[in-house]
């Protein structure tokens, strides 16, 4: 069986997206990861051979030889980390001359990054042109099709979502300000107007105790942030209110409802906050799409 080892750390949303290689990929894979997100990922798969956290990766895997490594990270000591470690073939981002650069083959994906080749300004107008969603563009990386390979991350199967509850995830990361949203206070009200709990989804002991919040629930509602991939990954309709980053990347899975802000290109992966920009979507938009999105009209209303 092939040996893969793949390099990819956090964050967590970005863990969770991808898993769709854990589904796509014909061999034993090898995971190195942030021990913080270590638990996102399936307590078993017929395809994650091992997870290893990356303050002693090196230690772990420097006399083994990989059939393909796959470096997925921005990030020096991650990019350093696939030039040590013995491999047939590298995918993705190395250091060459101790600058980060990246592999033709996964040019589809790093050109749209921070690390571009292109430069910043290049890069930043190719990802607001890009139509194909992320399992496209990484699973180009390997000359393969998407076709619809699902996310695969640690469930409680104890758990089962309640119709009655609805989870919101307000908070956004300091990176991304603009992700998020002015109208929850409104919307919350409105919903438990119709009777339903709303759970607003807060910081846990364990990232798991998260995660079962949320497999807990009927709905979510977020924007782009974990709580949405969580969401897509349990088969939960979710809503996501897309502000200022890219709506096409993000594949629905049947069950995600986009809105999409009307400034969305001109806040584009800005970092500095913008109160316009997180109050451009209405509660109403949200609410009504709450209403309409599918599965929430057979919901029976407490």
């Amino acid at each position: 069986m092939t040996k893969i080892l793949l390099i990819k750390t956090g964050a967590a949303g970005d863990v969770v997206r991808t898993t769709v290689l854990l589904n796509a990929l014909q061999g034993s894979v090898t995971w190195v990861i942030d021990s913080r997100y270590s638990a996102i990922l399936p307590v078993r798969h017929p395809n994650l051979h091992r997870v290893v956290n990356l303050d002693n990766a090196l230690e772990t895997l420097q006399h083994e030889i990989f059939d393909h490594t796959i470096s997925l990270e921005e990030d020096p000591v991650c990019a350093l980390l696939a030039c040590k470690i013995p491999t047939k073939k590298l995918t993705g981002i190395f250091l060459e001359n101790k600058r980060l650069t990246y592999t033709p083959d996964s040019a589809c994906w790093f050109d749209l990054s921070l690390v571009s080749t292109l430069g910043h300004s290049a890069a930043n107008e190719a990802k607001k042109r890009n139509t194909a969603s992320f399992q496209q563009l990484l699973l180009n990386m390997f000359g393969l099709p998407f076709t619809g390979e699902a996310y695969s991350i640690y469930r409680n199967i104890q758990i089962r979502p309640d119709h009655r509850v609805i989870g919101i995830e307000t908070r956004v990361g300091v990176r991304w300000p603009n992700k998020g949203w002015s109208g929850y206070p409104a919307l919350t009200k409105k919903i438990q107007q119709l009777g339903y709990e709303v759970r607003l989804l807060e910081q846990r002991n364990t990232i798991t105790a998260y995660l079962d919040d949320i497999a807990g629930c009927g709905f979510i509602i977020s924007g782009d942030t974990l709580a949405m991939h969580v969401a897509m990954a349990y088969h939960i309709p979710s809503i996501a209110i897309f502000n200022c980053t890219s709506p096409a990347e993000i594949y629905d899975y049947g069950t995600l409802k986009k809105i999409v802000s009307p400034l969305l290109l001109q806040a584009f992966y800005k970092t500095s906050f913008s109160q316009a920009i997180i109050d451009s979507v209405s509660t109403e938009e949200v609410y009504t799409a709450f209403l309409q999105h599918k599965g929430v009209s057979s919901l029976q209303k407490v």
